[in-house]
């Protein structure tokens, strides 16, 4: 099931892309609180325990227990995060905050298990085509990810979102056709011996010595 982390927030006092970076000067990232309530929550929360939080993967499938002030432990997933684009440093990030029970649409990453038959012993390739796929569930079922089995993947065969095992509760909400893997046929590079120099004929002019 999904991984929690908890971790404590502060209320903004005020907004804007001045306040922001004042914050983020000090250490802190903005972030703003979405979901069950009358008007979105503008927070934030200390940058470096975020990192040592999350250990740098941060997911949708990520459960978050936002410790806000005045409140109870509030549930929340990540919806949206925006990245500096150089470092690729967290300036912002967008929760979702769950309600017990209340279904939730979130992005599972599938994993390869086995090695398909069609790469080891048929020269073919195995391309990944989706490497997540959308679901439905409550919180407390959200997986950290999907498995899927490749090994008797032949050349020219193709695993479909249809072929996928989800735990009970999990609805998966792709077009069950799509491709997932499919192992199609290897590229082997085709080596030619170069041509003989012809033998210049007699009707042809010979150069003068």
């Amino acid at each position: 099931m999904a991984v929690q982390v908890s971790m404590k927030v502060k209320l903004r006092e005020s907004a804007g892309k001045g306040a922001n970076r004042r914050l983020r000067r000090e250490g802190f990232t903005p972030a703003i609180l979405y979901g069950n309530r009358e008007k979105a929550l503008p927070i934030c929360f200390d940058s470096t325990e975020f990192l040592k939080q999350t250990q740098g993967g941060v997911h949708e499938n990520l459960i978050f227990n936002l410790e806000v002030p005045q409140e109870e432990a509030v549930e929340a997933i990540i919806k949206e995060m925006q990245l500096e684009p150089v470092t690729d440093k967290v300036v912002h990030i967008d929760f979702y905050e769950l309600v017990k029970g209340r279904a939730v649409t979130v992005e599972i990453p599938i994993e390869i298990t086995g090695e398909a038959k069609g790469v080891k012993t048929g020269g073919g390739i195995l391309e990944h085509v989706m490497r997540q796929v959308a679901v439905e569930c409550i919180p407390s079922l959200i997986p950290d990810f999907i498995k899927a089995d490749v090994s008797n993947l032949d050349v020219g065969e193709a695993i479909h979102v249809r072929d996928l095992q989800v735990p009970e509760g999990v609805t998966i909400l792709e077009d069950p056709g799509r491709v997932v893997f499919t192992v199609v046929h290897g590229t082997k590079a085709v080596t030619t011996a170069p041509a003989a120099e012809a033998e210049p004929s007699e009707s042809e002019p010979k150069e003068s010595e």
